[in-house]
C-alpha cells in the first residue's frame, strides 16, 4: 500500500502544475512554436534520465533510486516558482523532466518483485492525475501549484524511506546495448507513434479548450474526466491479452482525437476525454505487463519504454508548436488522428510477421540459434 501511495501523490504532485504551464508559458510571453519547445526540452531531460535510471535499476538496489529521485524531484519542482520568462521556464521544465524520470522504471519493476498488480499500481497514477487537475482547477494559482508539488514529493519521500530493501538479480548490462530495443521494438514504436500525436494535442489542448469556450475552472475538471476513468479501467485488466490492448488503445486513442476535431464547445470533449483515457490504459498497462513479461531486463525494458515515451514527447511538442503556429487546431488535431492509426498498423504488422516467422521450421542447434 506504501508504494501505491507514493504512486499517488508523486502523480498528483506533476500534474497539478503541468495542466496550466503552457498558459503560463504564453502569459510569459512565449509564441507557440516556444511553447512546443518547452514541452520539447522537459521531453528530452526524462528521455536521458529514463534511459540511464532504468538501466541503473537492472544493475544496482531500487530503494536507493527510488529515494534521491523523489528528493531531487521534491526540489526541482519548487524552482519553477522562479521562472520569469520563457527560457527560464524551460530551464526549470527540463530540471522537472529528468528529476522525475529518476524513479518510475525503479517502481515498477520494485512492485513486479513484491508480487503487486501493475495495472492497479499504475490505476494510482492516473487517480493521482485526477486529484492534480482538480486542485489546478480550484487553486489555478500556478506558482503556489508550483509550491504545493514539491511538498507532496517530500511527502512522498518520507514514505519511501519505510520502503524495505527486496532482493532482486543484479544484472550486468550495457548501457549501449540495441538488444533490448530491437527484442520489443513492436512495443515501442506504436506507442512512439501514437504518443507523438497525442503530446501535439496535449501542448496545444489548454490553449483549444479556452478557444472553445472553457474557463481555467472547468478545463481542470475536463482533464480529471481521463485519469478518473483511467482508475476504474486499470483496475480491471489483469489477465487480458497485452497484444490486443496495444492495438486498441491505438484505435480508442484515434476515436478520442475524432471527438475534439468535432466539438462545437468545450463541453463536447467531454466523449473524447473517456476515450482517449481507455485508449491510454490499454496502451501503457499492456505495453508494461507485456514488456516484464517478454523480458529478463524489466527495469531496461520499462525505462526504455518511458524514454520512447519522453522521446515522443520532444517530436510531438515540436510538431504541435509547428503545427498551431502555421496551420491551426484542426490540422493538429488530425495529425493526432493519423498518428494513433499509424501505431496501431505498426504493432499489427509486426506482431504478424512475428507469428509468421514462428510458424516456419527452424534449422540449426537451438542451444545457440
Amino acid at each position: 500500500m506504501r508504494i501505491n501511495t507514493i504512486q499517488l501523490l508523486t502523480n498528483t504532485s506533476h500534474t497539478m502544475s503541468n495542466v496550466f504551464v503552457p498558459i503560463f508559458a504564453a502569459s510569459l510571453g512565449a509564441s507557440f512554436f516556444e511553447i512546443g519547445l518547452i514541452s520539447a526540452l522537459f521531453g528530452l531531460a526524462s528521455f536521458v534520465s529514463s534511459f540511464i535510471f532504468g538501466k541503473a535499476a537492472d544493475i544496482n538496489r531500487l530503494r536507493p533510486i527510488v529515494l534521491i529521485g523523489l528528493v531531487v524531484s521534491g526540489v526541482a519542482f519548487f524552482l519553477q516558482v522562479f521562472a520569469y520568462d520563457a527560457l527560464s521556464l524551460a530551464l526549470s521544465r527540463a530540471l522537472v523532466g529528468f528529476c522525475m524520470s529518476i524513479y518510475p522504471a525503479a517502481l515498477t519493476v520494485y512492485i513486479y518483485y513484491q508480487k503487486g498488480s501493475i495495472g492497479k499500481f499504475t490505476s494510482f497514477g492516473s487517480l493521482g492525475w485526477m486529484i492534480g487537475y482538480l486542485l489546478a482547477a480550484v487553486i489555478e494559482d500556478v506558482h503556489f501549484l508550483f509550491i504545493l508539488s514539491s511538498v507532496f514529493y517530500f511527502v512522498a519521500f518520507l514514505n519511501a524511506l519505510k520502503l524495505k530493501d527486496i532482493e532482486k538479480p543484479s544484472m550486468n548490462i550495457s548501457y549501449f546495448s540495441v538488444d533490448t530495443f530491437s527484442r520489443n521494438i513492436d512495443v515501442y514504436l506504436s506507442i512512439f507513434v501514437r504518443h507523438v500525436g497525442a503530446v501535439a494535442v496535449w501542448t496545444m489542448l489548454p490553449l483549444y479548450l479556452l478557444h472553445l469556450g472553457a474557463t481555467n475552472f472547468s478545463i481542470g475538471v475536463i482533464y480529471a474526466i481521463n485519469p478518473l476513468v483511467q482508475f476504474i479501467v486499470m483496475r480491471r485488466m489483469d489477465g487480458l491479452d497485452n497484444e490486443w490492448l496495444i492495438k486498441w488503445g491505438c484505435i480508442t486513442s484515434g476515436l478520442a482525437f475524432t471527438c475534439y476535431l468535432l466539438a462545437p464547445s468545450f463541453i463536447y470533449v467531454i466523449p473524447g476525454m473517456v476515450c482517449v483515457a481507455f485508449g491510454w490504459s490499454f496502451l501503457y498497462v499492456g505495453g508494461n505487463q507485456l514488456l516484464v513479461s517478454r523480458n529478463a531486463e524489466k527495469a531496461t525494458a520499462t525505462g526504455i519504454l518511458n524514454s520512447v515515451i519522453a522521446a515522443a514527447s520532444i517530436v510531438g511538442s515540436i510538431a504541435g508548436g509547428v503545427m498551431l503556429q502555421q496551420f491551426g487546431y484542426k490540422e493538429t488535431l488530425i495529425f493526432a488522428i493519423v498518428c494513433s492509426l499509424l501505431g496501431m498498423a505498426f504493432f499489427k504488422i509486426r506482431v504478424s510477421s512475428s507469428l509468421a516467422a514462428s510458424d516456419k521450421p527452424q534449422v540449426g542447434n537451438s542451444l545457440t540459434d
